[in-house]
């Protein structure tokens, strides 16, 4: 009896020491809720025990200033200079970080030169559009016996009975005029006399194509073809604006010639600089039909160089050949590209439009000068109800008559001058809608041009002019418009401004999402096992038999 009276009490001492420690581990369950215990390292808050959710984090954030927030052998001055210091400090923060974000938004693009110089056979050599100034043979009609018999003609009007209704008031449309400028026009044969490419003579009909520009029939080299530059399903049918029908081969003005692309390729290129590298042409003018009131008195030809993917503009850029003038024009070429790493930029950010970005109605390729012809085009139907007949035009078009011409000029005033009503608010709306950008990749030629006397007989009542054009260098450098100021720039800003004012870094940042959700969310968790705690089934554990507790009192144990 002894024996077992001396068992019973061991269970109920081991009863009650359970009972003791799971009441303990609730009461702590219970208060890790919404406390944790000091940081002993921090000297202010040894005495204080448990703190806040809050007060937890401004004692461990990263954040200079926010462990002065709290303690209670903080006085309230303390809080309050350091509550301010750190308004100040976000102040600041806020103020550049502004300041960087709208330089990033404002200016993402540089402008710079290449590391290297490149070689003159990586791009096209210009197109060369050639106009000559005499606009109709004599024998087809002569335009200084036509004006002079104009007075003569309105006087017999007045009087004469019957003028089979004749009237000189200026129609506002004139459809048949391309087919009367083609009839009248100069032919080819007595333009060209001779011409030469990369040192070798070539038939001319070979290098040069017709095309129709606004000052009329003008003669095209090394342009692209009229099916890649333009939108023929778009176009009328009564006449064709680019003759040229030889198509690129292995090469695009954003990706370049292929490596594969051999000497022979088209747009034809150079390989050198100097005269044998290019190109040369040997002009002439019959003196019989030299017309001084059609135009100026001006004789020769018109010149512009372009790029090959390009329409060009005869009114606004060009050189003159005067007659019996050897001309050597030397061209720098001036090269822009844009860096990949800027494709992903809004256009309106960088400044400027690849060719998939711009769709154009009549153009197949986007450049500036083909987005500046057809908003001219597209300005001049709206405002005078027709069309120029150079200016590119849907079959439901007319085309503008000599009562229009005034009217197409005020349109192309107007066009020319929208930088400047951009620049003062003033623009027209429809103007304003062409946002004729750059190209991202685009050719220039810059030109240096001198004449001399070209001493060429008189032959049948002719004389002639002499053209080469050339490579000023071999090699040049590129213009390259790329990244200035990008994300990892913007973030890297962002980051030294936070860092030098509040001490913050990528962890602060995890430091605070931690706080705001990780930690609630253990805290929960706790809470909830908290309150349903787990029973602990007890396990008494005897003596050997060694020690005196026989078998028969181990049953008596385990059964109560």
């Amino acid at each position: 009896m002894a024996h077992g009276k001396g068992c019973a009490s061991i269970v109920q001492a081991l009863a009650d020491g359970r009972n003791k420690a799971i009441a303990k581990m609730q009461r702590e369950q219970r208060a890790s809720v919404s406390h944790w215990e000091p940081d002993l390292l921090n000297e202010s808050y040894k005495d204080e025990g448990q703190r806040s959710l809050l007060a937890d984090y401004c004692m461990n954030s990263t954040i200079h200033g926010f462990k002065y927030f709290v303690g209670n052998k903080r006085t309230l001055i303390e809080r309050v200079w350091w509550i301010v210091v750190c308004l100040v400090s976000f102040y600041c923060c806020g103020r550049f970080i502004h300041n960087i974000y709208r330089k990033w938004d404002r200016d993402p693009v540089v402008v710079t030169f290449a590391e290297k110089p490149t070689p003159v056979f990586s791009i096209p050599f210009p197109a060369v559009t050639l106009c000559p100034e005499i606009k109709a043979r004599k024998a087809e009609f002569d335009f200084s016996a036509a004006y002079q018999s104009l007075a003569k003609v309105e006087a017999l009007l007045q009087v004469c009975d019957f003028s089979f209704g004749l009237e000189l008031n200026n129609d506002t449309y004139a459809d048949d005029v391309v087919e009367q400028i083609q009839r009248m026009a100069i032919p080819f044969d007595d333009i060209f006399v001779s011409c030469g490419w990369r040192g070798q003579a070539i038939n001319c009909s070979h290098l040069f194509k017709p095309m129709l520009t606004e000052t009329g029939m003008c003669y095209t080299f090394n342009s692209m073809s009229s099916d890649e530059m333009l939108r023929k399903e778009q176009l009328h049918k009564e006449y064709e604006y680019l003759t040229e029908d030889q198509r690129s081969q292995k090469w695009s003005i954003d990706e370049g010639y292929a490596i594969n692309a051999g000497g022979n390729t088209y747009p034809r290129r150079s390989f050198g600089a100097g005269i044998r590298a290019g190109m040369y042409v040997i002009l002439r003018v019959k003196l019989d039909d030299v017309d001084y009131l059609c135009g100026n008195s001006f004789r020769g030809y018109k010149v512009h160089l372009h790029a090959p993917n390009q329409y060009p503009r005869m009114y606004s850029q060009y050189f003159r050949i005067p007659l019996s003038q050897e001309v050597s024009v030397s061209i720098d070429p001036l090269v822009m590209e844009t860096a990949a790493n800027i494709q992903n930029y809004d256009p309106n950010r960088r400044q400027c439009y690849y060719n998939h970005e711009r769709y154009l109605k009549y153009f197949k390729v986007y450049t500036k000068s083909n987005c500046e012809i057809e908003c001219l085009a597209n300005y001049t139907l709206k405002t005078c109800g027709c069309a120029h007949f150079a200016m590119p035009r849907t079959s439901d078009v007319r085309i503008c008559g000599l009562g229009m011409a005034s009217c197409c000029d005020q349109a192309l005033s107007v066009l020319e001058e929208m930088d400047l009503l951009q620049a003062l608010n003033n623009t027209i709306k429809f103007a304003n809608r062409c946002n004729c950008l750059p190209a991202c990749n685009a050719i220039f030629y810059n030109t240096e041009i001198s004449q001399a006397l070209f001493d060429w007989r008189k032959l049948l009542q002719t004389e002639h002019s002499y053209l080469s054009i050339h490579y000023k260098v071999s090699r040049f450098i590129r213009i390259k418009r790329s990244e200035l100021f990008g994300i990892s720039d913007f973030l890297a800003n962002c980051g030294g401004v936070l860092g030098l004012f509040m001490g913050v870094s990528i962890l602060s940042i995890v430091e605070i999402l931690y706080y705001c959700t990780l930690k609630p969310i253990m805290a929960r968790s706790a809470a909830s096992r908290a309150a349903t705690p787990k029973i602990v089934k007890s396990t008494l554990i005897l003596p050997p038999e060694e020690y005196g507790v026989s078998r028969r009192q181990r049953k008596d144990v385990a059964k109560w």
